[in-house]
């Protein structure tokens, strides 16, 4: 089968997907003249977003690895490569017992997890005089 061939088989193929999710009374607005047929392309959801839960134990490992870095700075990098979603974020921040709200940003739990963790070292060392400046 030609490439064209098959981009129409593939796009039959959703429309087809498509119809089969319709309900008992959409499919019969399908043949009623007083109804118009618009097809929409919606883009899948990122497979970064389907990412298994953290398992408890990785928890733990994982807040102890922010808990020992130097900065703030370093804490945040950490999470940006490695917790790129807000679901991934949330998950610390439970384990961690942080108050959160569903309309705080993956920007706003990852700054609330840094100072749960390195934030509040850097903190209890700047108050205690062992270091100059917190970062």
């Amino acid at each position: 089968m030609n490439q064209q061939k098959q981009k129409f088989a593939d796009a039959f193929r959703n429309i087809a997907n498509a119809i089969e999710k319709l309900s008992e009374d959409d499919i019969s607005k399908l043949s009623d003249e007083s109804f118009s047929i618009e097809i929409r392309l919606i883009r899948k959801k990122n497979k970064v977003e389907n990412l298994l839960p953290i398992e408890q134990p990785e928890l733990g490992g994982i807040i102890k690895t922010l808990a020992d870095f130097s900065s703030r700075n370093e804490a945040l990098q950490f999470l940006n490569a490695n917790f790129p979603t807000r679901k991934s974020v949330d998950q610390i921040a439970r384990k961690l017992d942080i108050a959160i709200s569903k309309q705080d940003k993956v920007e706003t739990l990852r700054e609330k997890v840094i100072e749960a963790t390195v934030g509040a070292r850097i903190r209890s060392q700047a108050i205690q005089g062992n270091i100059d400046r917190p970062s």
